[in-house]
């Protein structure tokens, strides 16, 4: 007891008297830079701050500021009071429970944030301070506390001590919220001594993405990013302009937005305000911390980082089929005389891409550069035009006439780069100028079918099929095609007469005589004219005509549209060698809504060698919207007799079978027993039916096609003299029961085609 407290009467001394080389000796171990800041206490009382009642403070004192990685370490001097309250009432409670050889300062700790430092860090100095040592700090901000121990066994404190303890820590808490901090690692007996912010990082460091854009040419703002630094740095931005008037002449930014946000903005408002007439800006951020100070010069090409707000009040002045011409207005650009750069883009309401836009870069000034300005799928045209603030455009070499083409117009200056200093487009929608058609529809030399008339073999009906054109083709309002023939009579006299009846894809004409052939003229028309083209069809005489091709059949392997077409030759047609002279033609089209068997939308078709009788092919959409022909054409007519023609055809041939039932009936019915008889459309076909399956089986109601039972079948393989012509009867049925019936064409080429009916039985009959 008696050497702590000759310890504590040094320590006042020491701090109330001065220092002298004695007491420096009697320190030992201290180190002169510790001495010199102890000599700052002679004068006044060891505290953690003004207005602070703490047991002690630290040296230095507040704010910590190191380099990071530059050799200095981290030093925090502890020094408890030797004239706190606290400090002298434990010195006594030690001596009173005997523990006289203590020192004060074997009670101090160092936390660093809320982890307690670890003792190889802490040297003992004397009985009332400690020094903390870290050699190389990291990069980082931390809160060091020092903490004195009361309670050295980390047991509860004596309750006679708790009240006492309590009010201390109070007081601190009170008098500084950071010394009221209590790490998480340290004790309830543990009381705040002081603490110290160290921030280890670095000199101002450069900024990074440094940009600035002007806005329409109206204002300026300029952005940038702040290394992180745990050193709290402040970076302000000035400029200059160029000119000898302006050499040392610094601007700063017209608020602190360059501190706080790290940005700066200048308008014609703001003072300084935007100078809008100088190309380059001289930039200069300056940043300034604890350690010490940077400058970075930056040299801003303004001209090269104005966006230009969208082009406005545009409007089309004038259209033709191809071509729109266009006005627009720019606002505060019409002044930038610098050069200007626009982009046009365009699309139409055809286009297989609605996505892709075509693209035109123009420049508003003949003598500036363009081959820069290009880029892919970009064409170079000629200059815009201007009045003030009117500029005007003309797009030629537009595809469709009267469609729909939607616009958008960018600018940007001519000395910015990149796709990032467009202006936003400006839009319009224009409509192109009405023209005649584009072409007439197309034919071919088989898209005809005959139909002789049954009360009259003198007469018959021509239907004459084309391919429709496509939308974008009709280029008009009042769209139709136009069908008619040219005849000219043995007396030189031209006779012409338009179509009777008018369907999508084809025309009727009616009665026309059987001995004649007819020259057939397809045109397109609108409210503007006729297409300048026409499409012929030569439909010859009866007999000139071809013989047509036999039972066309369609075979569906799958639901994909995978089918096989077959047909057979006529028995007339006879050939020595395969010539591309003689081919046939395959037609497929759209089967009309109402009429199945009739075709009245889009037509293709193809060509297949004379030689061929299937053909397998594919129809990528749905198998039972289309319906198909076929025709025997030859550009050889002479070899089958016919003179004087350039070609003939036989005209089409639907495929058989469908809608193959004229008639069907029941020719007698009982309550065991039906009898039924059918006459099929054989279309001169004679000998290609062989044979007929009939399959029958009772249903749930006359309108069900779900057999309740066991499905039978019969054949019939005795023909009458006319196949076209079958009956049977079917025995062994029970009274009052519905029954489906399917009965089965079987053809000599192995195709089957199905129809069926719904019979109901009688009673039985009463004797």
């Amino acid at each position: 007891m008696q050497m702590i407290g000759k310890d504590i009467i040094m320590a006042r001394q020491q701090y109330k008297i001065g220092t002298s080389i004695n007491n420096l000796l009697i320190l030992g171990q201290i180190l002169l830079s510790i001495t010199l800041i102890l000599v700052d206490f002679s004068n006044s009382s060891i505290t953690c701050g003004p207005g602070i009642y703490s047991p002690g403070g630290t040296i230095p004192s507040g704010d910590i500021n190191l380099e990071y990685n530059s050799n200095t370490p981290l030093e925090i001097l502890c020094i408890l009071n030797p004239d706190h309250d606290l400090l002298q009432k434990m010195v006594s409670d030690d001596a009173a429970d005997g523990n006289k050889s203590k020192l004060p300062s074997h009670r101090i700790r160092f936390y660093k944030n809320d982890e307690r430092v670890a003792q190889k860090y802490i040297t003992i100095i004397n009985s009332t301070a400690a020094q903390l040592r870290v050699s190389n700090p990291p990069a980082s901000f931390d809160v060091y506390s020092c903490m004195l121990c009361l309670d050295e066994n980390d047991n509860s404190v004596d309750k006679s001590k708790t009240s006492d303890i309590s009010s201390i820590n109070m007081v601190l808490r009170n008098s500084i919220n950071t010394i009221g901090y209590r790490p998480k690692d340290s004790h309830d007996s543990d009381i705040g001594v002081c603490l110290n912010n160290v921030f280890v990082g670095y000199k101002p460091l450069n900024i990074t993405n440094f940009s600035c854009v002007s806005n329409n040419w109206e204002n300026l703002t300029c952005n940038w990013t702040k290394p992180e630094n745990p050193i709290k740095t402040t970076y302000k931005l000035y400029f200059r302009l160029p000119g000898r008037a302006f050499s040392r002449s610094f601007t700063n930014c017209p608020t602190d937005s360059d501190v706080r946000e790290n940005s700066c903005y200048w308008d014609l408002t703001t003072t300084p305000l935007y100078r809008q007439s100088y190309e380059y800006y001289y930039f200069t951020i300056t940043g300034e911390n604890a350690l010490g100070k940077s400058s970075m010069p930056i040299r801003f090409h303004h001209y090269a980082n104005i966006i230009p707000s969208k082009p406005t009040k545009i409007a089309a002045i004038d259209q033709t089929e191809s071509s729109v011409k266009l006005v627009w207005s720019i606002g505060t650009m019409s002044f930038y005389s610098h050069g200007l750069v626009y982009k046009i883009q365009y699309k139409s309401q055809w286009d297989s891409n609605p996505e892709h836009w075509q693209t035109i870069i123009v420049n508003d000034k003949c003598n500036l550069p363009s081959t820069s300005l290009q880029t892919t799928q970009v064409q170079n045209m000629n200059c815009v035009e201007h009045d003030a603030d009117r500029h005007y455009f003309t797009v030629s070499g537009l595809k469709y006439p009267f469609a729909r083409y939607d616009f958008r117009i960018y600018l940007r200056t001519a000395l910015a780069g990149g796709d990032n200093k467009w202006s936003a487009p400006g839009y319009i929608t224009v409509n192109t100028k009405p023209t005649i058609p584009k072409r007439p529809p197309q034919t071919d030399i088989g898209s005809f079918q005959c139909i002789t008339s049954p009360s009259d073999k003198s007469k018959r009906d021509v239907l004459i099929y084309w391919q429709t054109i496509e939308d974008n083709e009709k280029c008009g309002e009042s769209f139709e095609y136009i069908a008619y023939y040219v005849y000219t009579t043995a007396d030189k006299l031209t006779i012409t007469r338009r179509s009777d009846e008018m369907y999508k894809n084809y025309a009727k004409f009616n009665r026309l005589s059987t001995s004649i052939g007819y020259e057939f003229i397809v045109l397109s028309y609108n409210k503007e004219g006729y297409s300048t083209e026409c499409s012929k069809i030569y439909v010859p005489s009866e007999s000139n005509t071809l013989d047509k091709p036999l039972l066309l059949t369609k075979n569906v392997f799958d639901k994909q549209g995978i089918f096989e077409l077959s047909w057979k030759a006529a028995d007339t047609q006879k050939l020595s060698t395969a010539t591309s002279l003689d081919y046939y033609t395959l037609f497929w089209c759209e089967k009309d809504l109402i009429n199945s068997q009739q075709c009245n939308g889009y037509m293709n078709w193809m060509h297949v060698p004379i030689t061929v009788s299937h053909y397998n092919t594919t129809v990528f959409d749905n198998m039972e919207k289309y319906i198909f022909a076929i025709s025997a054409n030859t550009e050889n007519p002479t070899r089958y007799g016919l003179k004087n023609l350039e070609a003939s055809s036989s005209g089409m041939v639907w495929e058989s079978f469908d809608g193959n039932v004229k008639n069907v009936w029941v020719s007698v019915i009982g309550s065991t027993f039906v009898g039924l008889s059918w006459k099929v459309y054989c279309d001169d076909k004679t000998g290609l039916v062989v044979g007929y399956q009939v399959f029958y089986c009772p249903v749930i109601t006359i309108k069900s096609k779900i057999c309740k039972g066991t499905m039978e079948t019969k054949s019939v393989d005795k023909l009458h003299q006319d196949d076209c012509v079958g009956s049977i009867l079917i025995s062994d049925l029970k009274p009052y029961t519905s029954y489906l019936v399917a009965i089965s064409i079987i053809t000599s080429n192995d195709q089957t085609i199905n129809f069926d009916i719904p019979i109901k039985t009688l009673g039985p009959m009463l004797i």
